[in-house]
């Protein structure tokens, strides 16, 4: 029979910071750090012992010890097991909060107290979130830098994309920014355009959500200095599924417009959006994402304002993936009344998520 660790220390009564240090340099290492327990069952019936980060987009994020952090396709998996405390939400818009147990087959079972357990189809789940976890775990995202240059034209262009999420249950915070840098080489010629976007999304109701967002915007194309908006808006989840995701919705904006060469304005507008994204991790492991807003003048009869934002993105290698950003921005009535009223764009570049 094995027998039990005993740990034998002493401490002087005036020096309790070492005495405590010297109890901690004692213990071994494994006594110290948390042990994942969560276990996933792989369709051919092996089982990987780790940690359960999140499940989203219809890929289980899962550390382990031994492997480092694994990518796992959801419809590629028997079952899953968590001790832990997680926020379970379904296609229809349902949401559990428990730990997940045994359960059978391409099924998972969400224990909500020692007398109530749900058993839903794998097929049905579609966001698992933990609970308890750290700020920065919360944290997810992706950059990309593209750069091109045509010697003939004399005409250098610079883009760059960020977002990051922070993801709580039922509700997500977003930051959103880019831009595009355009030089000539004879120096006649500027044409930048960007913009920074704080959001808040929730989800109040099974298939409804709403958001609210802060928006920062230039477009020297279209005659724009700066923009400032803040709106909100709500609308049904059309498509909630392991494999795609689309919503549409209706809002008011506010916002105040600095022109080139003009004078400032504010306005009022209403807002329809859609969104809608597609996923595969089969070769190659491929996302699709296309976004746009139309915005018809409440306080400016007859003018009307279009974004159009869409990327294709591909897997490299973990973690490193190739982009292609396309972007449509119109304005009716731009700003400046000498500006155009359309602005068009596709990037090319190279980025990491996180």
């Amino acid at each position: 029979m094995a027998r039990p660790m005993t740990i034998r220390t002493s401490c002087v009564s005036g020096a309790p910071v070492a005495c405590l240090m010297g109890v901690l340099a004692s213990l071994p290492v494994t006594a110290l750090a948390q042990a994942k327990t969560d276990v996933v069952t792989l369709a051919n019936g092996d089982r990987i012992t780790g940690e359960v980060k999140r499940l989203e987009r219809g890929r289980l994020v899962f550390s382990t010890d031994d492997a480092g952090t694994l990518y796992l396709e959801w419809d590629k998996l028997a079952s899953l097991e968590s001790k832990q405390l997680v926020e379970v939400t379904t296609s229809d818009g349902r949401r559990f909060l428990g730990s997940l147990g045994p359960a059978p087959d391409r099924s998972v079972t969400i224990i909500e107290s020692n007398t109530v357990s749900t058993t839903l189809t794998m097929a049905d789940v579609t966001l698992i979130t933990p609970i308890g976890r750290s700020f920065w775990s919360k944290l997810d995202g992706s950059l990309d830098v593209g750069f091109s240059y045509t010697r003939s034209s004399g005409v250098a262009q610079l883009n760059f994309n960020s977002s990051t999420v922070y993801r709580r249950p039922a509700f997500q915070g977003r930051l959103t920014a880019s831009l595009t840098q355009t030089r000539k080489d004879d120096d006649t010629g500027r044409d930048d355009r960007g913009y920074l976007e704080m959001a808040y999304l929730r989800y109040p109701w099974r298939r409804w959500f709403f958001t609210s967002a802060g928006r920062f915007e230039t477009n020297q194309s279209l005659g724009l200095d700066l923009r400032s908006q803040i709106g909100a808006a709500a609308g049904p989840r059309l498509i909630n599924s392991n494999r795609a995701q689309m919503v549409a919705g209706a809002g008011l904006v506010f916002n105040n417009e600095q022109g080139v060469d003009v004078e400032s304005s504010q306005n009022v507008e209403a807002l329809f959006l859609f969104q809608t994204s597609y996923y595969t991790y089969d070769r190659p492991k491929t996302n699709l994402d296309i976004s746009l807003q139309y915005y018809p003048s409440l306080s400016d009869t007859g003018r009307h304002r279009m974004q159009l934002d869409a990327s294709v993105k591909r897997e490299l290698f973990k973690d490193l993936f190739v982009s292609l950003n396309g972007f449509n921005t119109y304005d009716s009535r731009p700003p400046n009344p000498t500006a155009s009223n359309n602005d068009v764009g596709i990037v090319w570049s190279i980025g990491w998520s996180y």
